[in-house]
């Protein structure tokens, strides 16, 4: 088996707090939302450390300032990712695209970064238009904007301006995406190595099991 779906492996497997996996949140969005959570802690001090904000005009600043609504999550940032995981059964690799994406965005002309006022729309829309990428079938953008707490109209204009703010490149090749794997694994080392062993652990005890009772239902058959 290739390294990168040993990789979707891991992310996809379930590990609650309590070492538990039924009904818990992917390990993907425990570590995507650590690493968010720090691009947002860093992204908010730098604008605080500026004097005024930047004056910068055009169609690209104007699409992005569309997601600085001012409104600031009222739960956590894993939480929310996890609403999109369990209402809307988005995959670890759309959370792995969605993140390639805001990349893409924070290198880009416009220079969107996610800050608190933004996380809401920024993820939302990410998501769901990493969805449509990586997923053969879809929900509606209305279902979507529930998930996210955004009106069905709100959400379909922020996917407009978010396709021209990546100008409709949406593609990520295969040696990009293991390349955001690869960056997703070294963030387990900033606090999520000891989950992501747990639930590793804990999956191949499991899996030990299931294997010997099958050989033990095999060999009393062969009798």
């Amino acid at each position: 088996m290739a390294s990168t779906e040993l990789a979707l492996d891991m992310y996809a497997l379930p590990c609650g707090d309590d070492g538990t996996s039924a009904l818990s949140t992917p390990v993907v969005i425990s570590v995507l939302a650590s690493l968010l959570e720090r691009h947002i802690a860093r992204n908010e001090r730098d604008l605080a450390g500026r004097r005024e904000a930047p004056t910068t005009d055009g169609e690209a600043a104007r699409r992005a300032r569309a997601f600085d609504s001012g409104t600031v999550l009222d739960i956590s940032l894993r939480g929310f990712l996890e609403r999109f995981s369990r209402y809307a059964n988005v995959s670890p690799q759309v959370y792995v695209v969605a993140y390639s994406y805001l990349e893409r965005l924070r290198r880009g002309d416009a220079g969107v970064r996610v800050v608190a006022a933004s996380a809401q729309r920024l993820l939302t829309v990410a998501i769901l238009v990493a969805s449509k990428f990586v997923e053969d079938r879809n929900y509606k953008n209305s279902y979507f904007a529930a998930v996210g707490g955004l009106s069905a109209a709100e959400l379909s204009s922020l996917e407009l301006d978010f396709l021209f703010l990546m100008q409709f490149r949406l593609n990520v090749s295969v040696s990009v995406f293991q390349t955001y794997c690869r960056h997703l694994e070294r963030e387990v080392s900033y606090g999520g190595g000891y989950q992501v062993e747990r639930c590793l652990k804990k999956a191949l005890v499991s899996s030990g099991k299931a294997q010997a009772q099958q050989r033990q239902a095999a060999a009393a058959a062969a009798q």
